[in-house]
């Protein structure tokens, strides 16, 4: 079984999702009472919970048979962030110029995809959506590249040349496994299941 399936985990309609980044500080309490507080994280990773609506029949089975073939949170998957899912202002469309991926040095032809999500290291992307990859080298968009789509590596048939800008506009979704190992289910009335909470969190695929 692989760490992760490049396969998308679509929620069920009605469902309302919480969540967001999170890092991990170790902070010690000084006798002075200063503190010293350290980054154990060079970046964030996100979690989410969904709570929601009822859930049909048919939705409770698409849940099921998804979490079981998982086998809870040991195997990952791709999840949509609601809260960040494309290069650019939210909303807007894509384009090659939306984010700085590298600089060409003419020589190496492979690069992986980064967003600057604030933090001082960018954010490496493994699982970009193929169909709305658009790059440009020296700003000039160019087709002249393949992408592996679980992976997020964008390689040229030639090198950039030394010095050129590549930008990359695409959209993303986050590698993701399940918070638990056991699904939490409520039957509120005949005819009626309802999904009592589900977590889900971010999973590194990529060292930064």
């Amino acid at each position: 079984m692989s760490a992760v399936v490049n396969l998308r985990f679509d929620p069920p309609i009605g469902f309302q999702t919480s969540g967001g980044p999170g890092w991990k500080s170790e902070i010690v309490s000084l006798a002075s009472g200063a503190e010293v507080r350290n980054a154990l994280w060079s970046g964030p990773l996100r979690r989410w919970h969904l709570a929601g609506v009822v859930l049909t029949a048919e939705a409770l089975q698409s849940l099921t048979h998804f979490f079981n073939a998982r086998r809870g949170a040991h195997q990952g998957f791709r999840f949509r962030d609601p809260f960040g899912f494309q290069t650019g202002t939210p909303g807007s469309d894509i384009t090659p110029f939306d984010q700085a991926i590298a600089t060409g040095d003419g020589v190496t032809r492979a690069f992986q995809l980064v967003i600057d999500d604030g933090a001082d290291v960018p954010r490496p992307i493994t699982r970009p959506v193929a169909s709305t990859m658009r790059v440009a080298i020296a700003g000039t968009e160019t087709d002249g590249f393949t992408l592996d789509d679980a992976t997020g590596l964008v390689t040229f048939e030639t090198a950039p040349g030394h010095g050129a800008a590549i930008t990359a506009g695409f959209a993303y979704d986050t590698p993701v496994r399940f918070e638990q190992d056991r699904l939490e289910l409520a039957r509120p009335g005949p005819g009626g299941f309802q999904l009592v909470q589900l977590g889900l969190v971010e999973i590194r695929e990529v060292a930064i």
